[in-house]
């Protein structure tokens, strides 16, 4: 708008760029005020939660925007905020256990799509979301935490919750078992009856072995036809008890197509007792090894271990002989 004298022009034309400005720097935030957190583990574990303000808290207790119910979070753990240019930031409230951010314990940190927060034991990962719609949201979290083929959680989902389930064994010291699972001459199925059957011997496989578990263990796909569970609370010998329980599944198991097919699976299961010395790389490693071992002995077995590493592992069937002994 111009003043009534030419003498005023400049000075009203100068507010109006700096209103402009200022006009833009809000709608910018409104087009990314929207955004949510998808929480990958816990209590909540698949819960897609909106962040609808410019500041949203973060914490245990039931008042806090993005409830976790995590004794590992603080109270009010952190705050999730948009900043002046709007972006997304966290900021860590001066938690008990820490905030990180991929990995990266952090004080204040901007949000990018796709990071993932890491606050007490509970992994949540963000997104923006400008004008998403229900159906677009659904899609974001399926894909973000399920494998496409056998819908149990892959892998990406699996070492945002490895990391955080070791993270709280080795702060509480209690135990966590990984249990590395591939079935046995998988190659031969494919080559014999072609990839579309090994798809759906896959996907039977993976539904036998959830059938199998708790609700609270982890079933993730690991990659081809390896699968991992990932089990808290027990001790070795009941998660070689968990391992038998899957292979006697999965032998038991007959897949109807144009034949009828078996497979078998090895199973290497690793139990810690927590402490400082626990890492994601040795629990994964640990397993790995006990699978080629059961691998190596003839297959269709399963072989278990504790780290610190102890002798002996291999399970026992009836009699005392080795189950599945071809």
């Amino acid at each position: 708008m111009r003043g009534n004298d030419g003498g005023g022009g400049d000075e009203e034309e100068r507010t109006g760029e700096i209103d402009v400005a200022s006009f833009q720097q809000s709608v910018g935030r409104l087009e990314v005020r929207g955004a949510v957190v998808v929480v990958l583990s816990g209590a909540r574990m698949g819960s897609e939660i909106r962040l609808d303000g410019p500041e949203v808290t973060v914490g245990r207790d039931g008042a806090c925007g993005v409830w976790l119910p995590d004794d590992g979070v603080s109270r009010v753990h952190a705050r999730l905020c948009v900043a002046d240019d709007g972006t997304w930031v966290v900021e860590d409230n001066g938690s008990t256990n820490g905030t990180a951010v991929n990995g990266v314990r952090v004080s204040r940190q901007t949000l990018r799509d796709g990071d993932r927060l890491l606050l007490g034991r509970t992994v949540v990962r963000f997104f923006t979301r400008a004008a998403v719609d229900d159906d677009y949201s659904r899609r974001v979290q399926e894909l973000s935490v399920r494998d496409a083929l056998t819908k149990v959680y892959n892998r990406r989902f699996l070492d945002d919750r490895l990391a955080a389930e070791v993270a709280y064994a080795r702060r509480h010291g209690t135990s966590l078992s990984l249990l590395m699972i591939d079935i046995d001459h998988f190659k031969a199925v494919n080559d014999l009856h072609g990839h579309p059957v090994g798809d759906e011997v896959l996907r039977q496989v993976a539904a036998e072995l959830r059938r199998r578990l708790r609700a609270e263990d982890i079933l993730a796909r690991y990659g081809g036809e390896e699968f991992c569970v990932l089990a808290r609370g027990i001790e070795a010998q009941g998660a070689l008890v968990m391992a038998e329980r899957l292979r006697k599944g999965v032998e038991s198991l007959v897949v109807h197509l144009e034949t009828a097919i078996r497979v078998t699976v090895s199973i290497g299961a690793a139990t810690a007792a927590g402490g400082p010395d626990l890492t994601e790389a040795t629990l994964v490693e640990e397993a790995d090894r006990l699978l080629y071992r059961a691998k190596n002995a003839g297959r269709n077995r399963s072989c278990g271990g504790m780290l610190p590493r102890e002798p002996g592992g291999v399970a026992e069937g009836p009699n005392g002989s080795t189950p599945g002994r071809r």
